[in-house]
């Protein structure tokens, strides 16, 4: 059994990101299947994953086509990520600041 197997994951989303995911499912399908090839996957290097730069380098990001998902891991026995923002390209990052 591959070590990456052993340990299990949930998706948190917070009311804005929830709010957008719900009018656009195919984004959130796209964006769940993206964690878990990163989780648990056999190639998680196809998956276009950065790391946030300047005071939010805790969060990261998935580029979903023309949107961006941004969250931040919490560690533990569970894995958890927290989705904090999805938005298009254009406004994502400018929400960031919003975000405590």
């Amino acid at each position: 059994m591959d070590k990456r197997e052993r340990f299990s994951y949930e998706i948190q989303y917070t009311k804005a990101a929830d709010k957008f995911l719900k009018t656009h499912e195919d984004v959130r399908e796209q964006y769940e299947d993206a964690v878990k090839e990163l989780l648990v996957g056999e190639q998680p290097e196809k998956v276009d994953v950065k790391r946030i730069k300047g005071k939010r380098n805790d969060y990261y990001r998935i580029k979903l086509g023309g949107y961006r998902v941004v969250y931040t891991v919490i560690n533990g026995k569970i894995v958890v990520i927290s989705t904090l923002l999805a938005e298009s390209r254009g406004d994502v990052y400018k929400k960031m600041n919003g975000l405590k």
